[in-house]
């Protein structure tokens, strides 16, 4: 009787950690989403990535809140620490903006000079560890990258006025493109955003088409699109949004902490009014948050009108240059609901493509293993492997052999 309790259990545990781990889950190539033309054939051939299937880790690699977490506690892993020159550039209300640039290791296979002008996720900068990894990759292939450091990330790096970032301003990345503009003026420009800095990427080429000039073509990571339609999903427990908002607040909390002086002082009463420090440093979601700080100190009546500003679905028709869209079919904070938002852009044109892989979670995109996974992930390399595709492609029609 003893023997078949303990054989029942270990089924039961057996059975369970399939469920967890969805070990059971197959592998494939990702659905690729996009209008036939001669642009996107040619991109598909010389992307051979989307045509491989994605293997995430074996044991873990499957689940994609694992994959967020392993993202989000641990960035990647042995990821390099590359040497960049830190520059500053001084905004209209005082601000100092600082952006890191890194310039290539090596030579561009196709020759030139090509810039990939970075805008990292929430509260990232470009310490964060998975943009530090995919620096390093990127240089290697020939990129000069240069990366955003959101105002107020830094916790080192003392705000020179009473103000951080928020999800959809796009005056700090506008700044450093005319600086990127100024210094390389011979260099083409890639513009590439993580998670809410695809949407601020997006966002900034939509809202007005003269910022499109200076690109040859954006690629948006693991982004929701639309803040409103988001915010739902944050709310529910069946993807542990709850979880995930209560994790984000918290990293925006420290680093409000961090500038207490300088977010909260007479400057900051002069220039937007006295704040509640108390309700703010008690939320414990991302809403209370920016109803209590963020849309009033960006200067809107309401949250729905705060939100409805931050996204780039709102202005992302107005771009006429290739895109490269990614999501994953089991990211936690951005459900396939919000899909429809890319696919529809790409179905209108023939220069643009969505790509949605199965597995990855929310930045993860692990390979390797079956425990220990790659320092470089599968995300680093499409980036770089479509970046390098579209190069290709451009100077085909610029030639008139496309």
């Amino acid at each position: 009787m003893e023997f078949l309790i303990l054989l029942v259990l270990c089924i039961i545990i057996v059975c369970l950690t399939v469920r967890l781990l969805h070990l059971a889950s197959t592998t494939s190539s990702p659905a690729l989403y996009f209008k036939d033309s001669r642009f996107t054939r040619r991109l598909i051939n010389a992307c051979p990535l989307l045509l491989e299937p994605y293997v995430p880790p074996l044991i873990w690699g499957k689940n994609g809140h694992i994959q967020t977490f392993v993202y989000g506690k641990l960035g990647r892993i042995n990821s390099p620490f590359p040497r960049g020159r830190r520059q500053s550039v001084i905004m209209k209300d005082g601000a100092t903006l600082t952006f890191d640039v890194f310039e290539p290791l090596n030579e561009h296979p196709l020759g030139g000079d090509f810039t990939m002008v970075v805008c990292p996720g929430i509260a990232n900068s470009s310490q964060s560890v998975y943009i530090r990894t995919f620096v390093d990759y990127a240089q290697r292939s020939g990129y000069r990258v240069i990366v955003m450091n959101h105002l107020g990330a830094l916790l080192g790096v003392k705000l020179t006025a009473p103000r951080i970032y928020t999800y959809g301003g796009t005056d700090e990345y506008h700044a450093m493109v005319m600086w990127t503009s100024s210094m390389h003026p011979s260099s083409q420009l890639i513009a590439v955003g993580f998670s809410m800095g695809a949407n601020i990427i997006v966002k900034y080429l939509g809202e007005n088409p003269e910022h499109q000039e200076r690109f040859i073509c954006g690629i948006s990571a693991c982004q929701g699109y639309d803040v409103i339609r988001i915010l739902p999903y944050l709310k529910t427990w069946k993807h542990l949004g709850p979880v995930y908002s209560f994790g984000m607040t918290v990293q925006q909390k420290k680093i409000l902490r961090g500038h207490m002086d300088t977010l909260f002082g007479g400057s900051c009463v002069k220039a937007y009014g006295k704040f509640d420090t108390e309700e703010i440093l008690s939320s414990t979601s991302l809403d209370c948050l920016d109803e209590s700080y963020s849309r009033r100190r960006a200067g809107f009546s309401s949250l729905e009108e705060y939100y409805r500003w931050c996204s780039c679905s709102h202005y992302m028709n107005r771009i006429t240059l290739p895109m490269f869209f990614l999501n994953t079919a089991d990211d936690p904070l951005i459900t396939t609901d919000l899909h429809d938002i890319p696919r529809e852009f790409v179905s209108q044109r023939s220069n643009s493509m969505f790509v949605v892989t199965k597995h990855g979670g929310h930045l993860g995109f692990f390979e390797g293993g079956p425990l220990i996974p790659h320092p470089v992930t599968w995300l680093d390399k499409i980036v770089v492997q479509y970046s390098s595709a579209v190069i290709a492609i451009v100077r085909q029609q610029q030639a008139g052999s496309f």
